[in-house]
């Protein structure tokens, strides 16, 4: 392995580069693949907030495919109103009131 030395303005140049290339680089994703949909998208805490269940309830649900998401370059999940109402709509058990 080699050891290469720079210059500590040259590095930090560097870093403030790809700093700005990878706002550009996730700026123009989100613009090419925005969530579509008109409705609204929830973080996890609000989501599960909605759902009236914790954000590693949430999680579960999300991993074993019953609800969808979308992710963020940065690996934020977002999930659509509309979904949560379809599983809460199709997840739905009436009472039979014999309680």
């Amino acid at each position: 392995m080699q050891t290469v030395e720079i210059d500590r303005e040259v590095f930090e140049d560097m870093i403030k580069s790809m700093r700005f290339l990878h706002s550009m680089v996730s700026r123009m994703w989100k613009q090419l693949h925005a969530p579509t949909g008109s409705g609204k998208w929830l973080t996890p805490y609000a989501a599960a907030n909605a759902l009236r269940i914790t954000t590693r309830q949430l999680q579960t649900l999300k991993s074993s495919g019953k609800i969808g998401f979308f992710q963020e370059p940065g690996g934020n999940c977002l999930y659509s109103e509309e979904e949560l109402g379809r599983y809460l709509e199709d997840n739905r058990v009436e009472a039979d009131g014999s309680l």
